[in-house]
């Protein structure tokens, strides 16, 4: 769903499809107890993680001959694919997918609760699930966990005359920083939004709106966000890679983004765009004397209900989230929050890693219901049609507040 998240870059660099399922055919029920019989994946992957995650099936197959059959999908038509899948009674065993795509998957009675006997829960850091629980019910696990974090080019800073070492802990000091970093034809800005993303769009107002103490929906603090979010920022401005891109480049002075961007920038500058020199991290900002908001959003796995063989779909996540896993998928920036994932390798000492483990307190994911896509998509109309003049933030947070009734 995010265009700053994996999209941008899976757009450089897709794999369409690695190795394909082939026709479903029909599955025996496997007895549980023992990894055994087939499991079907799906998900989407990139260059950069590809070649690992293979790695671990083919020592999985090796170790517990259980025959694991891949597809992956670009991730613009994951869901779809396996929306038709479970409309026609075939999904896979397994599915890599959005926790926002969790809740109307539970609610359909098409997901498998976690078999604690193959995936034992407490490894997890507490908190983690949340995102992938409905109705107190664990349903998957978390992978590419990634609450948010404020990225700024020290470049611009300096150019601005602003102390690159001493960037906004508020949300008051982003637009009055965003202000100086605005070039007078607003070619190069401050703080850039991620326009047209519903998920990041949910994600800002969570935080903007929850920070001065409201709730999504029905209350003036939706109109202030909206406010305060049209003044930052030029939805006018495109590169390729959205958001990243422009931040690349130094269009965007400030970006929020995920953990993942670090490892993106190294890889996309080759060397040219490194941390501490030219761009820092700083903890999610706040309101001045509001509560900390550091919005969230992760992958997680999951087991089809209809699967015959869910033991060995469960055991086969729990081996692909193991201490080797964490460790290569940290090098890309991608967070398996098993407890002491920050100890699995350098990457997770770095100060990037910190900071996201110092965040975990103030996580929020924003509402878990079924309609939480439909919510992403008019928090993004709503965003946009201020963006672009469209609309009033009245206008657009009542249009917002109306889409959030016949949601919940």
């Amino acid at each position: 769903m995010a265009e700053l998240t994996r999209r941008g870059l899976l757009a450089a660099g897709a794999l369409t499809l690695l190795a394909g399922c082939g026709d479903d055919q029909p599955r025996q029920q496997v007895a549980a107890g023992k990894p055994q019989g087939e499991v079907n994946v799906w998900l989407h992957g990139s260059q950069e993680t590809g070649e690992q995650f293979q790695a671990l099936v083919h020592d999985y197959i090796a170790e517990f001959r259980v025959d694991v059959r891949l597809l992956y999908l670009p991730v613009g038509q994951l869901d779809a694919k396996l929306l038709t899948a479970f409309t026609g009674g075939t999904p896979p065993d397994v599915f890599k997918i959005g926790h926002w795509s969790f809740p109307a998957h539970a609610k359909k009675n098409r997901l498998a609760p976690i078999d604690t006997k193959a995936l034992p829960l407490q490894a997890y850091e507490p908190g983690t699930t949340t995102p992938l629980t409905y109705q107190d019910v664990p349903y998957g696990v978390p992978i590419d966990f990634n609450p948010c974090l404020l990225y700024y080019r020290k470049d611009r800073f300096e150019q601005a005359g602003l102390d690159p070492d001493r960037p906004p802990a508020t949300w008051e000091e982003v637009a009055d920083y965003s202000a100086r970093l605005t070039s007078a034809d607003r070619r190069r800005v401050g703080l850039q939004w991620l326009y047209g993303d519903p998920q990041w769009a949910l994600m800002m107002l969570t935080a903007l709106i929850k920070g001065k103490g409201g709730e999504l929906g029905g209350n003036p603090a939706l109109v202030e966000a909206l406010t305060y979010m049209k003044g930052l920022g030029n939805p006018k401005l495109s590169n390729p890679l959205g958001a990243l891109g422009l931040f690349y480049s130094g269009e965007a002075a400030m970006v929020v983004s995920g953990a993942f961007l670090g490892p993106a920038l190294e890889k996309l500058g080759k060397n040219t765009l490194t941390f501490g020199r030219q761009y820092g991290v700083a903890p999610m900002p706040a309101w001045d004397g509001g509560r900390s908001v550091v919005p969230a959003y992760t992958w997680g796995w999951g087991v089809a209900k209809d699967s015959p063989n869910q033991y060995t779909a469960w055991h086969l996540v729990n081996y692909l989230q193991g201490a080797r896993s964490v460790a290569a998928n940290l090098d890309n920036g991608i967070i398996i929050p098993t407890k002491g994932w920050r100890e699995a390798g350098p990457r997770g000492k770095s100060e990037i890693m910190k900071l996201v483990a110092d965040s975990l307190p103030h996580v929020d994911f924003g509402p878990i219901i079924p309609g939480t896509v439909e919510l992403a998509k008019a928090a993004a109309g709503a965003v946009d049609s201020v963006a672009h003049g469209k609309a009033t933030p009245a206008e657009a947070a009542a249009t917002f507040d109306a889409a959030v009734r016949q949601i919940r």
